[in-house]
This record gives C-alpha cells, structure tokens and sequence, in this order.
C-alpha cells in the first residue's frame, strides 16, 4: 500500500509502498476513500522538518535539555546516537480520515466489515491507503454524511474540545482569535451552542467566511485599536470565552485575547501558539487560561487508545471517541457545515504537491485527498532486494524497529558479514521499511507471524515492548528459530515455565540482551576474580532517575522497572562472582525505586541500589566489590580502580562500553558454528527468577527464594 510521509532528514513530502497493518485485537482495518489536511498542524511539522538543526533548537529547548543530560549522563557517543535517530525519522503525515470497515479485531464489538467511519489519530489515520486503527478513535458515520465531510471529523472534535473547555452557557459571548478551518469551525460549534460569536482574524477572506457563516462580530485585527473590548464583543463587559485557533509563533493572540475578555473570563488555547501570558491584564482581570488537549479526554493515554479501556460514560461524559461521534451528528443535522470551507481537492497520487502549497503563499482552507475506491494489497511482505545466493551463511530476522533497536541492536548486527539479513518486521510499515531499508534487510514486514514463518530465517532477534517478550519467544523457539530477546526474558512467572518447556522441546539456542557481562569492564573484572578465594561482596548503585508519568514502562503490564531493568544488574553481579542467585530481598525506596540484598549460592550477596530520584549530576552506574585482597570500583564503564594489597592500577576505556555490541558476534557465532548459547540457559532463568522473587519480597517483606 502507499502512503505519505516525510523524510526528516531531507524534509522532502512522498508516496511510500509500504507493507499493510496488521489490524490487532482491539483495533479495526479500514480502507481510506478521504483524509483531511490539518493546515496549521501539517505545516507547522513541514516547518520542523525542513529546518536547520539550530533553528530546532531554538523553538524547542526542551529537547536540547534532553541531549545535553544525555549526554552528561551517558557521554557524546549515545548523545549522537540519539540526535541521531530524531533527525533521520521518516514520520507518517495525517490524523483524520474516512473509510470503509475492511476487518475487525476478534475483541470489537459494533462494528463489521463494510461500516463507513470517520478515523483519528496521529499514527492511525494517516494520509495512506489502510489504517489499523484503535476502537476509541474511530466513530460510524451517520446516515447523510459525506465521505469527505466525515474525513474532518477529528478537527471537529478538536473544535469541538476547545468549546467544552470553554464552558460556554446559552446566551454567553465567545470570541474566536484566528479563523483558519479550525477556527472557522469552532464559530459554527459556538453558534449551534447559542451563543454571540465574535469572529477575529488578521486575512479580511477569513473574516468575511466567518461573516457568512453567522459570526455575530467579525472584524480584521487592524482595526481592533480603535475599538474597545465592549463595543468588539457587543457587551459592555467583554467576551464571556476567548478560544484562540490561530497558529502563530508570538504571543500576540494570547495579548489579544486578554483585552477582549471580561472580567473572570476564560481563555481557551486550542491552535499552535506561544503562551507567553500578560501577567497583569490576567492578574487585573482574573481571568483563566486552559492549553486545549486535542480531541478529548482520552487522547494520549495509551490505556483509552492502544488498550481500547474507555472511560465510564457517567463520569467522563465527552471522550474523544464521543466528540468525534458529537461531531459527525452535528454533520448529520447540518447544525455544522464542511462544504464551504473546502478550498482544494487532491487525488491521493497527488499528495505531496498540496504539501507544498501548504508552505506556499497560496490561500488554503480545508485540503482533502480523494482515494481510489480500489482495494489496495492487504500484503503485510515489502521485498525491497533480491535474496543473494549465499546458502551456507545462517539468515536473521528482527521483529521490533524502535529506537533501542534502530541505535543499537541492528548497526550491530549490520556489522556481520556471515550472516544474511532476510526481514525486519514491526506495527508500523514505516518503520519496519526504513529499517529494513537502512540496515541492509531484504524485506520489511508488519506481521511477526509472517516472520517466523519464513523457512530460510534461521534466527531472530526480538526488541518488541517488555510484556511480548514471552509470547514471542515461545512462538520463535516453537518455530525452530534461535531467538535472542532484549531483556527482559519475559514479565510473568507462568511465561517463564512456558520458555522452559519451549526451550527444552525446541533444542534451539536462547540468549537474552543482558549486555553488561559482556562489557571490557566485566571481561576484564571477571579474569581478575577468577582466582580468589573465598565469597564477593557487590554494592551496585544505579542513578535510573524518574520516568515520566506517561512512559510505556510504567504501565503495569509491561513488567515495571525492577523485572524490566533490575535483571541487568543481577545478572551482572552473577556473572561477576560466577554463582547464581538463590534468594532475594527487597525493600521500596520511593517513586519506584528499590534497593535488592541478593545471597547467591557460593556465600556471595550484593545490594543493589535503583535509585529514581533526580540525580542528573551523578554517574550512572557506580559497583564497588569486594573480596579476599582485592578491592574494585567501576565508574560508568568508563574507568575502574582496583586495590590489591600495596598496589593500585587504575583501567579505563576511551569510550563506555556497555557490550551492547559485543554481544551480538558470540550469539551469531554459535548460530553460525552451532556452538553453545554465550549465556546458559539456568543463569537467564535463574536471573528472571530473581527479578520475579524481588517483586514478590516487595510486596511481603520478607526474603523470597528463588531456585
């Protein structure tokens, strides 16, 4: 199928083949016949694209303070790695579309195939021939709605939120700053709510169409001076609401808006602006402010979207599936009209030229692209090269293109040249494209089964979100595949017995990512260790820092911090003192972190200290062990001090190393030469073990085995 995208790295706007979606559980597949074009949006993303990286910086200083504590915390390589993959994203264009129901998933429920419905989303309604798309973001089109009008109908629960937020009565007076479609919709909403509607805009067009469409007051910006509040608003007092839909990098429209509101008024910012507040005419007039969130409650939280969890209707009446929904009926009983404010129609092959009319001078209003009522290919296989005839060398798959994956794990494995490369599958057909694309693959997919299906693929690799890591490994190994998983092995004690039986049937090997055993440090820390006598005392402390609120590992069914980033470190410590782990005990520290007293069976304990408070300024990754003689202090990977006896040597590396990279060439090595997994099996269970015992100690306060 095709769809459009943008090339971050040259800014250029084009029609990609990529392979179809896979339509999930709690997801529908439909098949585009119109997408709408979020003017302000779209084009302000071009404008991100497009420009230089120092003009990036300066309108988001955010993410240089993101790169810069990177870059304190983990040194200039993974800084790099991380602009890295910022600026060579190619990003999907387009979040609200109309199309036809092609298949649901097995847990939908009012809706089948052939239900035409209106689609939201960045990511999901794309400007591209199918869409897999969450239950909570699409909403049926009702009977007399256009195809193309219902294509705008996550705008109008764009609109539409901004008015809730509003708070707008029967009667009231709203003012409307910026009469783009959005805006231009937002005074259509206010008016069917029966209110007066001041319409305001710098381009007299703009006015005028508000004008026609029933603004009570509709005026250019140039001739606000010689008005005051009252006479623009027709009350004495000023506008009861202000919702600004202008997209403008000054904070113009936020001034305007404070002169035009009355006394304890409300000013609701839905459009792309800067929100630089006038303290003293807010502070004079008491007013409120609000940053409008898109469609409705519920966007952006993955549990509403991705899970398809919706809120409960009595206490959060207007979801953004209902907004949309709200929308598409006021379509239906003409309270709303679409038809006027389209100024240009595209065929989809044409997309990439409206693109630039976007950035041009040219009047624009409401764009839509036209689709070909043509049944697109529903393959989910891209081939983008021809298999080389190289049968004697082992062939690989990866199923997961993320960041981690895209930084780490595939460069790595690009750099072996004995093995062949056949696929890369992921969710999204971008991603898995531009990987396949970028690390020499031969194919990209977005279905897994289809992956490990595939005969001539020998190995996989598997960098999918922490709670798929079981399943997949189960289905690999039962595939005949040899699987090496990113850490975690798995998130749930039931899946581990699973992998056992798997493992043990499937006689293939099993590695998972714990990288730090195969670092400089530890190669070098472990010979030196070899020969002592008697048990090793580690005190491991980890500078983790806070997680976001909304980061997908503090969602509960991935696992958590400890299962998902604690095994790392047990398994170092157990790697180190050469014993594993036999019993755990765990306290909380706070805001997720944790502190682990590991006993493992050769007398040898470790504390584990995960901090998550916010300490930028601290290293990493600090292990002190102890032994007979012998003394060794690990900085970050970066340097170690070792005290043996009268005499101090001091290692260090030009660079941190993680092992991240050096773990990959023994894995495929025993793929290639049928040797055994660089890891053993007992020990990766045991490892998984230990994480599992330490949430069970949390929970009870008390030492939990785990043999």
């Amino acid at each position: 199928m095709r769809q459009l995208v943008q090339n971050r790295k040259s800014g250029a706007v084009e029609l990609l083949e990529v392979p179809s979606p896979v339509c999930g559980p709690r997801a529908v597949l439909v098949q585009t016949l119109a997408s709408a074009v979020s003017a302000g949006t779209e084009r302000h993303m071009l404008k991100l694209g497009r420009q230089a990286a120092l003009r990036t910086a300066w309108e988001r200083p955010d993410l240089v303070a993101r790169v810069v504590s990177k870059l304190e915390r983990e040194g200039l390589a993974a800084a790099i790695r991380a602009i890295r993959e910022k600026t060579q994203n190619t990003i999907a264009l387009g979040y609200s579309s109309c199309g036809r129901v092609v298949e649901t998933g097995t847990e939908i429920e009012g809706l089948r195939p052939g239900d035409l419905v209106a689609c939201a989303g960045q990511d999901y309604a794309s400007h591209a021939e199918l869409a897999a798309v969450p239950r909570t973001l699409v909403a049926r089109v009702p009977e007399g709605v256009s195809v193309e009008h219902a294509a705008f109908a996550t705008l109008g629960a764009i609109a539409l939120e901004g008015v809730r937020l509003a708070q707008v009565e029967l009667g009231e007076t709203a003012a409307v700053i910026g009469l783009g479609l959005l805006g231009q919709i937002t005074v259509q909403l206010l008016l069917a709510a029966g209110c007066r509607v001041v319409a305001v805009d710098l381009d007299p067009a703009r006015v005028e169409l508000a004008r026609r469409s029933g603004a009570t007051v509709a005026v250019a910006n140039g001739d606000l001076p010689s008005l005051n509040p009252g006479s623009v608003a027709g009350t004495p007092q000023g506008a009861d609401a202000v919702l600004i839909t202008a997209d403008s990098p000054s904070s113009a429209p936020v001034e305007l808006a404070a002169h035009l509101a009355r006394e304890r008024g409300r000013v609701v910012a839905v459009g792309l602006i800067k929100t630089e507040l006038p303290r003293h005419e807010f502070f004079r007039k008491e007013l409120q402010f609000v940053v409008s969130r898109s469609s409705g409650p519920g966007r952006y939280d993955p549990s509403f979207e991705v899970e398809g969890r919706d809120y409960p209707y009595a206490y959060v009446r207007w979801t953004q599936t209902r907004n949309l929904e709200a929308f598409l009926d006021l379509l239906a009983r003409g309270r709303v009209s679409i038809g006027h404010l389209i100024t240009h129609r595209y065929p989809f092959h044409e997309a990439p030229a409206a693109y630039e009319l976007l950035l041009g001078g040219a009047p624009k209003m409401g764009i839509v692209f036209h689709y070909p009522d043509v049944s697109p290919s529903l393959s989910h296989h891209l081939p983008l090269a021809a298999p080389a005839p190289r049968p004697a060398l082992p062939a690989v798959g990866c199923i997961g293109a993320g960041a981690f994956a895209r930084s780490i794990l595939l460069p790595a494995i690009a750099e072996h040249k004995d093995v062949q490369r056949a696929a890369i599958a992921a969710a999204s057909g971008i991603r898995a494209r531009q990987a396949a694309q970028r690390f020499g693959f031969r194919a990209a997919l977005t279905s897994a089964d289809e992956l490990l299906a595939q005969p001539d693929v020998d190995a996989v690799f598997i960098a999918t979100p922490h709670a798929t890591h079981g399943e997949l490994v189960c289905r690999a190994l039962e595939s005949g595949k040899h699987v090496f998983v990113e850490k975690p092995l798995c998130t749930e004690p039931a899946e581990l017995e699973r992998i056992v039986e798997a493992h043990a049937h499937a006689g293939r090997l099993l590695m998972a990512g714990f990288n730090r055993r195969f670092s400089p440090f530890a190669a070098a820390a472990r010979r030196l260790l070899a020969s002592r006598r008697g048990p090793l005392s580690f005190n491991y402390r980890i500078n983790a820092g806070p997680l976001p609120p909304d980061h997908w590992l503090s969602r509960a069914e991935q696992g958590g911090r400890i299962i998902g980033e604690v095994c790392h470190f047990i398994d170092l410590v157990a790697f180190l003192a050469g014993s594993l782990p036999v019993q755990v005990y765990a306290a909380g520290s706070g805001q997720g972190g944790a502190q682990l007293t590991l006993t493992l069976e050769d007398g040898s304990t470790g504390v584990i200290d995960y901090i998550t408070t916010n300490q930028a300024r601290l290293s990493k990754e600090r292990l002190d062990i102890f032994g007979p003689d012998l003394v060794i202090e690990m900085d970050d990977f970066r340097s170690a001090l070792v005290h043996q006896r009268r005499h101090r040597s001091r290692w260090k590396w030009r660079r941190q190393d993680k092992g991240h990279r050096a773990e990959i060439g023994p894995f495929l090595k025993a793929v290639r030469e049928g040797g055994p997994a660089p890891i053993d099996f007992e020990s990766l269970a045991r490892t998984t073990r230990a994480t599992f015992a330490a949430m069970r100690s949390l929970q009870t306060g008390a030492p939990v085995s785990c043999v």
